[in-house]
């Protein structure tokens, strides 16, 4: 019945079309980084074509044969105008300063408000005879001139954060750098909730797993995401060799183990505070990026067949993130592992076969590659822990599709 379940899920996400996004990391360059990287590499051309107008020129002077002078004076014509075309582009698509640009752009503005509040000033309550009715409309009229002016700091403070390189220690805590900062990493935007962001098919000879990450959004500088987990077993019932009872018990163990290494339980809500990166702006082709997480999860009674007890657990753990990106981004070749501290119902232990039902110890190390950004296929290839039922050397293989990135 489970497997049912399963494969309903898995058409119908298929059958939505949604154009989602994806929850892991965001290898894709920003425009901010893409106009400035544009710029520079035009300006080392241009750099390159003047030395070598310059070295013609000089062997110009020095050539004797006319034939060759020529030739060297249609060489120097032809870098001209390539220079010249060079900087017509650089003029259209680049920016010499674009930050100083912007900077004016939003002062200019800020100034005109402030004007138009001096000239309220100057032409309303400097006159000899004002009601009271009329000093109210001037102030009224003042405030909102300054919640203009503070929604164009803010505008302005935002889009220079955008253009320059948000901080690599804890880079949401200051509000101007996370809305770069999550689109870089995530490519989601801070003012919208996004729905159905992420499924994932993960699963090696014990289990398989079903994981969906339902609604994602940002709270202050910390990243929100709901999902589930459902998980099959993959083992076969051999009458021969165990009794009904170890089998189910089996089957309990090896399900409850995939949903805690796949998202937690059945429900699950992960609170993600980046902690630091070394690819601001997404301009380079390494990424390392850390992050800590807590996470909450339960598995309901009747939601999974092998939970006759609904259970609880929470989890803190450390994140981090290594991606090794090709020069068109068309392939992203990941390595990611973690670190966990998992406290949950006796129940949670019990399912998990632990031979001491506390709290424990878990990780686990993930490799793989994303494609053109939109394909990913990835591994477990070790997970660990501090008792022997959550270690497992098997590697879990997953799949998980990307549409509209």
């Amino acid at each position: 019945m489970k497997k049912y379940y399963t494969l309903i899920v898995f058409c119908v996400f298929f059958n939505l079309q949604i154009r989602a996004q994806t929850p892991s990391i965001n290898e894709a360059q920003s425009m901010s980084y893409i106009s400035e990287s544009f710029t520079k590499k035009t300006d080392r051309k241009i750099k390159k074509l003047e030395e070598s107008n310059s070295s013609l020129k000089k062997q110009i002077e020095n050539e004797k044969n006319a034939a060759h002078a020529a030739e060297f004076i249609a060489k120097v014509r032809a870098n001209e105008t390539e220079i010249a075309a060079l900087r017509k582009t650089k003029e259209i698509y680049g920016s010499i300063d674009s930050k100083s640009d912007y900077q004016n752009k939003y002062n200019k503005l800020i100034a005109q408000k402030q004007d138009t509040i001096n000239n309220i000033y100057a032409q309303g309550l400097k006159k000899d005879k004002i009601s009271l009715a009329q000093i109210d409309s001037i102030y009224r009229l003042i405030s909102k001139k300054r919640q203009e002016i503070e929604k164009l700091q803010t505008e302005r403070d935002e889009k220079l954060a955008a253009l320059g390189r948000f901080p690599w220690f804890f880079p949401t805590v200051k509000k101007v750098n996370r809305k770069n900062f999550f689109h870089d990493m995530y490519s989601n935007k801070t003012d919208k909730t996004i729905l159905l962001n992420s499924f994932a098919l993960n699963g090696n000879s014990d289990a398989s797993a079903v994981q969906t990450e339902v609604i994602t959004d940002n709270m202050w500088g910390l990243r929100l995401s709901f999902g589930s987990v459902l998980s099959v077993s993959n083992s076969k019932t051999n009458d021969s060799e165990e009794a009904p009872t170890d089998q189910v018990e089996k089957e309990t163990e090896q399900e409850a183990f995939s949903r805690l290494i796949n998202g937690g339980g059945n429900f699950y809500l992960d609170i993600i505070l980046p902690v630091f990166t070394t690819n601001p702006n997404n301009g380079d082709q390494i990424t390392f990026y850390g992050y800590a997480n807590l996470r909450g999860a339960m598995d309901l009674e009747g939601f999974s067949s092998n939970v006759n007890t609904s259970t609880g657990n929470g989890t803190f753990g450390l994140n981090a993130y290594l991606g090794v990106s090709s020069d068109n981004k068309k392939f992203n070749f990941f390595m990611q592992g973690n670190a966990s501290y998992t406290v949950g119902t006796n129940e949670f232990y019990s399912n998990l076969g632990l031979s001491k039902e506390k709290a424990f110890l878990n990780g686990k190390i993930i490799a793989g590659v994303t494609m053109l950004n939109q394909f990913r296929l990835s591994a477990i290839i070790s997970a660990f822990g501090s008792d022997e039922k959550i270690r497992s050397s098997k590697v879990a293989i997953g799949i998980q599709v990307l549409p509209g990135f």
